[in-house]
Formats: C-alpha cells, structure tokens, sequence
C-alpha cells in the first residue's frame, strides 16, 4: 500500500469516525426542516450528512468551534436542498423552528446529554426509542421490527414526534 493510499484510507476513517460522532447533530438539524412537504425525516438526514461531510472537510479549528461550523454547513446544506426542491415545486411549504430542540446542537457531541433532553420533551417511551435509534442511525427497518411495527405506522409516530417537538 502506498503512502498516498494509506493517507486516504486513513482520512476516510477519520470522517467516517466524525460522522458517527456528530450523527446526532444532523439529526436534530433535519428535525428543525421538517414540515408539510413531501421530503421525509430520512431525506433531511441525508442531506445534512453531506452538509456534516462538507463541514469535516473546510473545518479550521482556528475560527470557531467544530459542532458550531458543523452546525452552520448543515443547517446551509438544508436550506439549499429546499430552494432546489421550492424551484421545482413552488407547493413546498418551509417551517424552520429554531427553538425544536434548541440547545441540543451543543451538546450533540455528547450523546448522554441528548437522551436527558429528549426526556425533557415528555414523549413515550416508544416515541424516545425512536428518535435515539434514529440518532445512532438506524434503519427504518431496523426499528420497525424492534417496536413491531409497519414502515408507514413508524413514518406516522414520527410524525407524532415531529409535532409533539414543535410544540
């Protein structure tokens, strides 16, 4: 293996390992976008992964915080996934709401603090299931067959979440 493969071997382990550690971040960053439209929690954490992926990459400790940068590419990321989809389908309806989980952007990096504020939101012990697998990335699938449920029942207690979150 050469010096250059390890380099980028390494370098992809690297920002694999950052985005598993900051996953929850874009979680709760996507939670903040979703809304009446037709994207779906997924589609938003899949694009605040990019956003994260970009935020690894341009990172320069000298200018702020990482989760504070990280937070700022992903929420950019969003927005501009949204004025893409706003020109192909002017029916899309934006709702940003940045008290839904304030605070937990901070501390995301810590995934014991997450658990204590989700707890703060009074949902179910099913609905707190399903957001801390949702945080550790699971599948819908996975998580349909843990709480023994069909996909469009988990997209419906999702829902419920979402709303119960907004307030």
């Amino acid at each position: 293996m050469s010096s250059l493969d390890k380099k980028y071997s390494s370098q992809s382990e690297l920002e694999n390992q950052l985005v598993r550690k900051h996953y929850g971040l874009v979680v709760s960053q996507a939670l903040k976008f979703v809304g009446s439209d037709k994207q779906s929690l997924e589609d938003y954490i899949q694009v605040g992964l990019i956003g994260l992926l970009k935020a690894i990459r341009k990172y320069d400790e000298s200018r702020a915080k990482f989760s504070t940068f990280a937070s700022k590419c992903i929420k950019n990321e969003l927005i501009n996934f949204i004025n893409r989809s706003v020109k192909k389908n002017k029916s899309v309806n934006i709702i940003y709401n940045s008290d839904l989980l304030s605070g937990l952007s901070e501390k995301y990096a810590d995934s014991v603090n997450v658990e204590a504020e989700i707890l703060s939101y009074s949902l179910t012990e099913e609905e707190q299931s399903i957001v801390m697998k949702k945080m550790q990335n699971c599948s819908d699938r996975e998580i349909c067959r843990e709480i023994n449920c069909s996909k469009p029942a988990l997209k419906n207690k999702i829902e419920n979440i979402v709303n119960k979150l907004k307030g």
